[in-house]
């Protein structure tokens, strides 16, 4: 059973303990893409692993936000592969802006991911059984990796995945259609109109996506201090993709041949669970489990945390 980092000690533990300890085996590689420009990750390689996981990350946010999460598969055995997605992080950027979040394509994403998994994941996992988190935007990319590639995965945990973006204040639809519509005037990788730039004095923990005010603290002071980290804006392009990947995503859920465990927040305010409870019950090995937890579930209160925390290395250990 792992043993969460308590809130009342997190700063001081990830600042002594975990962030030190993941230095020392980290290993920071840019890898150039095919269609130009690298994509940054942090692979964390255990030559004992009998199981490795590829951590996917949702919209604004980066493989460093999700180091506490590492660590607790570093200490449960796993080898831990995470990538800043193109348009986030230290990944390459279509927009000069630092707090806009683009993408041309969703499957760009995708075939980023096929390029990772080629040249990065498959050259250091070994014979470790290859396992998949991913959360949020990542967790529809993942859903359609495990559609397109059923082969990378053994299982997978999806947490709070993008099945369908909660788009106020319009339908679905409508935002899908008003992305598509600035697209083609030639305003694609300008920031929707929903968007702002970065400004941390209005961003504060109660509306936040976090039921932890340690955790929310302790990246935001990164996010403050780092440029690279300041997403917070979609692209009207961006806004067209995530609205579209609901139906095909739905349509294709039952070719998922994998055991995959959703984990849902009854709290969330970003993605719609009703969406994510119809695609869980067309995946024909799947399970959904809820958390009292906003969005961000790997970022919630200590009460909540260890559970889910064991819920989820206890799931993909089976594999």
């Amino acid at each position: 059973m792992i043993e969460i980092i308590r809130e009342a000690q997190f700063e001081q533990m990830m600042r002594t303990v975990v962030e030190p300890g993941l230095a020392a085996m980290r290993e920071e590689i840019d890898m150039p893409l095919s269609t130009g420009g690298t994509m940054h990750a942090e692979v964390y390689n255990r030559l004992d692993a009998r199981h490795a996981v590829v951590i996917l990350h949702g919209y604004t946010e980066s493989a460093e936000k999700f180091r506490e999460l590492a660590w607790y598969f570093v200490q449960s055995g796993y080898s831990v592969f995470a990538m800043d997605h193109r348009g986030h992080g230290r990944s390459v950027r279509e927009v000069e802006d630092t707090s806009i979040t683009h993408v041309d394509r969703f499957s760009d994403y995708l075939r980023d991911l096929g390029e990772f998994m080629e040249n990065v994941v498959g050259p250091r996992m070994g014979s470790a059984r290859l396992c998949l988190y991913a959360h949020s935007m990542g967790g529809a990319l993942g859903a359609f990796a495990l559609i397109e590639h059923p082969e990378w995965f053994a299982r997978a945990v999806l947490n709070a995945p993008m099945i369908a973006p909660v788009t106020k204040p319009l339908p679905r639809r409508v935002a899908k259609w008003m992305g598509s519509a600035f697209c083609l005037l030639g305003k694609g990788k300008e920031r929707a109109f929903v968007g702002k730039p970065f400004d941390p004095e209005q961003e504060k923990f109660t509306t936040s996506h976090m039921t932890s005010q340690a955790r929310y603290d302790y990246y935001q002071k990164k996010r403050c201090a780092r440029t690279e980290l300041q997403n917070c804006s979609p692209t009207y392009s961006w806004v067209r993709e995530a609205a579209g990947v609901t139906e095909p995503l739905l349509a294709r859920a039952g070719e998922i041949r994998v055991p995959v465990m959703l984990c849902q927040a009854t709290q969330d305010s970003i993605v719609r669970l009703k969406e994510q409870e119809e695609f869980i019950r067309r995946v024909p090995q799947g399970r959904l489990v809820k958390f009292d937890a906003k969005h961000e579930i790997y970022s919630s209160r200590d009460e909540v945390l260890g559970g889910y925390v064991n819920a989820v290395i206890d799931f993909l250990n089976e594999a």
